[in-house]
């Protein structure tokens, strides 16, 4: 599907994969020529209240209102949820015609998928059809508008989620496709297999964990060539780790099951478009304006190479925060909950009418 902006040609990273998130995106903030704040972070950090930063970064968004009877249920609804788990360029189209923002409505489409009993079965999946989706995620495929000369007449026309529909099909179907020409039966099947620690006795590593999601699976592919160089994201793999170490970690069967993952201080930031307005808005990032004008004049992104930036800088920036909060003795804040913390921010009412940024043509965030 092209306008997917997964790209093909930026080559996977030697070594570690969540360490090359971390020097990647270094890299392209110093290239890209967005500056870090020191003393809008030490304003920041010293404004963190430690009750609602507990609060907001302990919160298990995997919690739904749903009866499993088996694990591999439960992992394939969580494991499809993290899969989807885009669609913030379509933000304000969602609210207008579903009355949901993009997490929610993937959360809803995923949930309605399971009430159903509908398969999820890798075939299953490689079979959904645009029509189908559009019903499960309750997303319009067709609107009805006045016509525009003939007064009580009302005609259709493509919504304008249909993109999201269509972005959202595609990727359930090639990762059926995936899956079934490699023999896993549904997707729940591949997260137990990529769990697996390399070696008996010992743990399993979530930077493995995301490197087989990011190998097998070209929509977790979150990489792009900026300035000629790679920069790599991985923001979907590495939430579903964090999600999956999250949800199971005070399962006694955690272990069991692999996901307590003993690397989960080198995960970084999992960075969209919420966690960069946030940031810009307390001025610890500090932007070009070529880069500020998308969120002060609401325009959609036009080349997701800027996209990249926007994030790369906010990936940069926690790390910096995160450093300074322990010279500070604000050891609670780490990586992973700081990432919550600021997601959730930018949700409260306070935040969330924030001018954000949008580029609707990916399926990494």
């Amino acid at each position: 599907m092209s306008n997917t902006n997964i790209d093909d040609t930026v080559p996977f990273p030697q070594g570690n994969f969540v360490r090359a998130v971390r020097t990647s995106c270094h890299d392209c903030r110093e290239r890209s020529r967005i500056l870090i704040n020191e003393d809008a972070i030490v304003d920041f950090i010293q404004n963190i209240d430690a009750k609602h930063f507990q609060e907001l970064s302990k919160s298990d968004g995997l919690q739904m209102p749903l009866k499993f009877d088996t694990l591999e249920q439960e992992l394939n609804i969580i494991g499809l949820i993290g899969l989807l788990n885009f669609g913030s360029g379509f933000r304000k189209e969602l609210h207008e015609e579903c009355g949901r923002g993009a997490f929610n409505t993937i959360r809803y489409g995923v949930m309605s998928i399971h009430i159903t009993s509908s398969p999820l079965s890798a075939h299953a999946l490689r079979s959904l059809t645009l029509s189908e989706v559009s019903s499960f995620f309750q997303i319009p495929l067709q609107v009805e508008i006045a016509h525009p000369t003939i007064e009580a007449v009302k005609v259709s026309e493509p919504s304008k989620s249909q993109a999201l529909v269509e972005l959202i099909t595609w990727t359930l179907n090639d990762t059926g496709r995936i899956l079934e020409e490699n023999g896993y039966k549904n997707f729940a099947a591949f997260i137990l297999e990529a769990a697996k620690p390399e070696k008996q006795n010992e743990k399993s590593k979530a930077s493995r964990f995301v490197e087989k999601l990011v190998r097998a699976f070209p929509t977790f592919r979150d990489t792009i060539k900026v300035d000629g160089e790679p920069v790599y994201i991985f923001k979907k793999a590495q939430l579903l780790a964090v999600n999956l170490y999250r949800h199971f970690h005070s399962n006694v069967n955690s272990q069991m099951i692999n996901f307590d993952f003993s690397d989960m201080s080198e995960i970084t930031l999992c960075a969209d478009n919420v966690i960069p307005t946030i940031l810009n808005h307390f001025n610890v990032i500090v932007l070009t304006p070529s880069l500020k004008k998308y969120f002060d004049d609401g325009k959609e992104i036009i080349n997701i190479q800027d996209a990249f930036r926007l994030r790369a800088a906010a990936i940069d920036a926690c790390e910096t925060i995160v450093s300074r909060a322990k010279e500070l003795g604000r050891n609670e804040i780490n990586l992973m909950d700081l990432s919550e913390y600021i997601w959730r921010l930018g949700k409260e009412e306070n935040y969330r009418k924030l001018g954000r940024f949008s580029f609707q043509n990916t399926v990494f965030f």
